[in-house]
């Protein structure tokens, strides 16, 4: 298949992650269960006390090989040739018992027989056991319509159904470990590519990474942990309550021997202008940045990239809540897959390393964290056992959590931003951008780069209200330090931001009093005192 199908995979964007699914990695289900923990449901993201984090578009691109563009997994086939290879499909599976094709039946059937379909029965089983699963060890006939438009190199955006499967699955495991039953036992078929996640914690917590292997050039990321032997933590939890020091916000942004970086991991900064047609990798990191909806075969989930910005070598700002448009699947792609133009998109050096603003600073300190008890009483009165990649009719019985929209038409002013607010994903959407890379202030909340929604037609859109958000139930977090959240050098990259955009200081046409700030006052007459011996020093000149 790879020597005669290769281009049409690349043509296609699968190329890396066949591949990346021929290595083997090992399970570590007590890693899951101690992330699953941490899982906040509403957010879609882990909340440690030193921080905020979640596997991203980013990670399923880089790590599994997954497009994030393309088009939906729901796309319907338009052919008559589609429609009748479909057909010979189906037939295929009924030639063995009813609705219980094997993948070994089916790689006896195919293999080598010369068959006109046997390219897309090899995207069939492929897609059924690596990245769509829904049964163990079957071939699924819901991935039938997918191998048929990849196997006419038609690009597919398997990055965000997997996201949404990877998503579904901890908020299973979430809800698993929260259910009162009679018995300490709870039973739990997760069917996604969970490995994913798991290479997601070892490429970003050192102290949980096993020893892994070394790339050889042109090998994708995968490679590093091929049959790496698990490492055994105790207490997990306490581990990953203390990690924020060394956590790694941009593991893939790191230089090593045979890595070959991607074009979004830059040397140095740059603005790039956003149009159709621009180059795919850098147009896939717009799309990391993008709050949208995550569209998956069965399943769609919010994702929240502003939350966890640090991730995307930007600076992290008061997180927003942002309204769903999760109506249908086909609203939701349209969210999603909608253009992006006009604007200028910021990418960070791969050498920047990012903090968070004064303001979340604080916002953070003040959050309650009450689920640490609770989820301990839970990990002590309950097992739970996990079959990886399999789906049984029990597992529906999860509850699919009713999606909340509220009302965000009268959105609050947004407050002096202290920190490196230039680098913020809120600012690339926010504001309106000049020719020469600068920025000037919006008179409107500035919001993250997705949110120009789609609201039912092509031709009435409007646009979600990003709201910050008071304590809920998963956003309550412990009180403590954050990641390299230091006070003064938020304040200094901020005086120093400002010199450079003059335009931090405004929201909605107002200027902002520099008292509104605390101790912001102060640190101004210093900076002023500065500049003043600078001017002396350099032009002769003195002030007033």
């Amino acid at each position: 298949m790879h020597s005669l199908h290769q281009s049409t995979w690349k043509k296609a964007g699968v190329y890396e992650a066949i591949i990346s699914s021929t290595y083997k990695i090992p399970i570590n289900q007590e890693m899951l269960l101690g992330f699953g923990l941490k899982w906040c449901p509403e957010t879609n993201s882990f909340l440690f006390p030193w921080g905020e984090t979640t596997v991203t578009l980013e990670d399923v691109l880089v790590l599994g090989g997954f497009s994030v563009l393309g088009n939906s997994v729901l796309t319907p086939l338009d052919t008559k040739e589609m429609i009748d290879i479909e057909r010979k499909l189906t037939d295929a599976r009924k030639q063995g018992k009813p609705n219980r094709t094997f993948h070994q039946d089916w790689l006896n059937r195919f293999m080598d027989s010369g068959s006109e379909i046997e390219h897309e029965a090899f995207l069939v089983l492929w897609l059924s056991r690596h990245v769509l699963p829904r049964s163990f060890y079957m071939v699924g006939k819901h991935v039938h319509s997918i191998a048929i438009h990849i196997a006419r190199g038609t690009r597919i955006a398997l990055g965000p159904a997997v996201l949404s499967r990877i998503y579904r699955n901890l908020t299973l495991l979430k809800e698993a470990m929260g259910r009162t039953r009679e018995h300490d036992v709870v039973e739990l078929d997760l069917w996604a590519p969970m490995q994913l996640f798991q290479i997601w914690a070892y490429e970003r917590f050192p102290i949980l990474c096993p020893k892994h292997n070394a790339l050889e050039l042109g090998e994708p990321r995968m490679a590093r942990w091929d049959k790496v032997k698990k490492l055994s933590v105790e207490d997990l939890g306490s581990v990953l309550d203390s990690a924020g020091e060394s956590f790694i916000w941009r593991p893939y942004a790191i230089s090593e021997k045979s890595w070959l970086f991607h074009k979004f991991y830059r040397k140095s900064e740059e603005w790039v202008l956003v149009h159709p047609g621009m180059d795919e990798e850098l147009e896939s990191f717009a799309r990391f940045l993008r709050v949208g909806e995550l569209v998956g075969l069965d399943c769609m989930e919010q994702y929240l990239p502003h939350r966890v910005a640090m991730q995307f070598g930007m600076d992290q700002d008061l997180p927003g809540h942002v309204a769903r448009f999760n109506g249908t699947p086909k609203m939701a792609w349209k969210n999603y897959s909608k253009p992006i133009g006009g604007v200028k998109l910021y990418i960070p050096s791969r050498l920047f390393e990012s903090d968070v603003t004064t303001r979340y600073l604080e916002w953070w300190k003040q959050m309650n964290f009450v689920q640490k008890d609770a989820a301990k009483g839970v990990a002590e009165r309950k097992r739970i056992f996990m079959r990886w990649g399999k789906c049984s009719r029990r597992s529906s019985h999860c509850s699919r959590r009713k999606e909340v929209v509220k009302d965000f038409s009268n959105p609050p002013k947004a407050a002096d931003c202290v920190g490196k607010d230039r680098q913020t994903p809120g600012e690339i959407a926010g504001d309106k951008l000049t020719g020469d890379g600068k920025s000037f202030p919006c008179t409107k909340p500035q919001i993250p780069l997705s949110v120009t929604a789609y609201t039912g037609t092509d031709d009435e859109e409007k646009e979600c209200q990003i709201k910050p958000r008071g304590s809920t139930r998963c956003d309550e977090v412990p009180a403590g330090e954050l990641h390299r959240s230091n006070e003064n050098a938020a304040t200094e990259s901020g005086a120093r931001n400002q010199v450079d955009n003059g335009a931090s200081a405004k929201n909605n046409e107002k200027q902002i009093s520099v008292s509104q700030v605390p101790g912001l006052e102060a640190r101004v007459s210093k900076l002023e005192a500065v500049f003043a011996r600078l001017k002396e020093k350099r032009f002769g000149l003195k002030s007033a």
